[in-house]
């Protein structure tokens, strides 16, 4: 109990100062997980779920603001696909013949910083109320495309393999007539609130889990399922708070998982290069695709992060070298 009591107090200090000096509150939150770190404190499990749950919550949010035919584009579907493999193949020859790696290692550490953060960018075109801009809709399109690539590298390098029964999910968008009445008979009050849990944190999250694929995915996902229904904006309302707190758990639990050393926040600094390339590479393919400049550059903008499934992959990397 008294390491909730500290968690709280410290990330409401040090957001509130993030906060007052221009940056996003989530910077004193990191700060603070940080200092909880090096004064000893590590996360537990009732973090982690606080900190999943806001992940599930944040993107079941950001589906319930898109549409299903603003994904299914030329620009998401190829541009995504040509992006990771040109900048996956210049980190693979840059960590192999620059650094040194091996040839297995400097793959999969390519492969992991192909990936973009869809948490990060999904946080950031939210708060600026840009989700259903274009550009807003093409980051995400392009951000789930890559979760899927992730899934699938993750199953065949040597991760958890999907499950037979991950087939059955197929089956999840001919249920959407029953999951839009269930939305209609949840009123305006609490039961709107637990209907949103039940479908972002179980159906979305734990189904998708339990057959071997992304529970981000599935809570994206279901949010989309929604998304033309008349309610989706009120669900999206009703769910923002709740979505807020958990994920102040989330940035808590990476200030947790260990204070940086001068070291690591030099290579930190030497991976940070590599953004604008990302950034810059999007712009180009984008602008290929007869998308206009605006649109490119502030989707490639929205990009220029490394993703989460990139520490999964990368640890993968070094396991299988050692």
């Amino acid at each position: 109990m008294v390491s909730v009591t500290l968690w709280i107090v410290m990330a409401f200090v040090l957001g509130l100062f993030a906060r007052h000096v221009g940056l996003p509150p989530l910077v004193g939150y990191l700060v603070a997980g940080f200092g909880l770190s090096a004064l000893g404190y590590e996360s537990d499990p009732i973090l982690e779920h606080v900190a999943h749950a806001g992940v599930l919550l944040l993107l079941f949010s950001v589906g319930l603001k898109l549409r299903l035919s603003s994904l299914i584009r030329l620009e998401v579907l190829a541009g995504s696909a040509i992006h990771m493999l040109l900048i996956g193949l210049f980190m693979l020859l840059l960590f192999y013949y620059a650094v040194g790696l091996s040839v297995q290692t400097a793959f999969m550490l390519a492969v992991a910083l192909s990936f973009s953060s869809t948490v990060v960018a999904a946080k950031i075109l939210e708060g600026k109320k840009e989700i259903r801009a274009f550009h807003g809709r093409t980051a995400i399109g392009i951000l789930i495309m890559q979760d899927l690539f992730a899934v699938a590298f993750l199953s065949t390098a040597g991760g958890q393999a999907p499950s037979v029964w991950a087939f059955a999910l197929l089956l999840i968008p001919l249920l959407r007539p029953l999951i839009h009445r269930l939305l209609d008979l949840s009123g305006h009050d609490e039961l709107l609130v637990l209907y949103g849990l039940i479908l972002a944190l179980v159906v979305g999250g734990s189904s998708f889990e339990y057959v071997g694929l992304s529970s981000e995915l599935g809570a994206l996902l279901l949010g989309v399922l929604l998304a033309d229904h008349k309610r989706a904006s009120e669900m999206s309302h009703a769910l923002w708070s709740l979505k807020e707190i958990f994920l102040v758990g989330f940035f808590l639990q990476i200030g947790l998982s260990g204070h940086p050393s001068l070291e690591t926040l030099g290579y930190a600094l030497l991976l940070c290069l590599l953004l604008p390339l990302k950034a810059i590479l999007f712009f180009f393919i984008l602008i290929r695709f007869k998308l206009r400049a605006r649109t490119s550059f502030l989707t490639g903008l929205s990009l220029a992060t490394f993703s989460e499934f990139g520490l999964i992959v990368a640890y993968m990397g070094l396991k299988n070298d050692c």
